[in-house]
């Protein structure tokens, strides 16, 4: 029997998928942050190796498989995805294995071999677009320090800075009082707490935004408010790209904007409003099916198909 892997290797989770070569997928499977990084593929790999165990275990499957396909955040050059494709060799995971990026896996997911533009608001902020002559643009995915305009972490990190001008007024803040009682700190230690955060840490604390903008909270309201601008805005140049009168799919995913309705719908408003025929496909597109996919067409066979759950 032909099994196939499938991968998203994102920067807060790892999705795998397994599936028969042209069928269903089987199971799939979860681990933490699998995406490349500097001097890091060791880490990424053992990530992406815990996801496929897990839905190996699930469909009741045994590796290796034929082939495994994985779509990466940080795998955009060369080298990084040949250190993964290295590092992946040494756990056993397929007798094939092929990295590729995130944008391939997602466009693939969302529009197959047409075109159209994905917006992926998670960890970090990125639109991939893929044209009408075939070519592939991006716009954002510079990474925390240079972008991610409109993620979680952005949104994060702008509510936290609310927060300690709070602090250094020795005023009361609702926001702020959010924060601690969800860290389990006093105050005291907020800025002890925020010099020993990464990434992964700060991303947690959006959920608490949104869910303070819900319940009234003006200042986490504005915050996501400009984070929306910001996100919109990322997709102008690739819009541009588009010859004027084409018609234009837009997929969007990431766990932010999957998970605040309210922050998707004023995203989304935003981009309708540059250009009023643009079409927004429904639901958050499925990156590790479009993995799946390109795993499928390596052995030569169909395009999976993907499960409604």
């Amino acid at each position: 029997m032909t099994l196939i892997l499938g991968v998203d290797a994102g920067g807060s989770r790892t999705t795998a998928a397994v599936a028969e070569a042209g069928g269903a997928i089987l199971a799939r499977g979860e681990s933490g942050p699998g995406a490349v990084r500097p001097g890091a593929a060791a880490q990424a790999a053992g990530a992406i190796h815990a996801a496929c165990r897990d839905a190996l275990q699930r469909a009741r499957r045994e590796a290796p498989a034929d082939v495994l396909v994985v779509g990466a955040s940080g795998a955009g050059r060369e080298a990084e995805r040949g250190e993964l494709a290295h590092a992946l060799m040494s756990h056993g995971l397929a007798r094939r294995i092929e990295v590729t990026t995130d944008a391939e896996i997602a466009l693939l997911a969302a529009f197959g071999d047409g075109p159209g533009i994905v917006l992926i608001a998670g960890t970090g902020s990125v639109a991939w677009a893929r044209l009408p002559d075939r070519t592939t643009a991006r716009a954002g995915g510079l990474g925390p320090v240079l972008g991610d305009w409109g993620s979680a972490y952005d949104v994060a990190r702008e509510a936290l800075r609310a927060a300690a001008r709070a602090v250094d007024d020795g005023r009361a803040h609702a926001l702020l009082d959010r924060f601690l009682q969800h860290l389990g700190i006093a105050v005291d230690q907020l800025p002890r707490w925020s010099l020993g955060a990464g990434v992964p840490e700060l991303v947690m604390l959006a959920p608490v935004v949104v869910e303070a903008a819900r319940a009234g909270d003006e200042t986490a309201r504005r915050i996501l408010e400009r984070a929306a601008a910001d996100l919109a805005a990322t997709v102008t140049p690739l819009l541009h790209r588009f010859p004027t009168g084409t018609a234009v799919t837009l997929a969007w995913g990431g766990g932010l904007l999957a998970g605040a309705p309210d922050y998707r719908a004023a995203v989304l408003g935003k981009i309708i409003a540059m250009r009023p025929a643009i079409a927004v496909l429904e639901g958050p597109v499925d990156a590790v099916a479009g993995a799946v996919d390109l795993a499928a067409r390596r052995l030569g066979g169909s395009a999976a198909r993907r499960p409604g759950g």
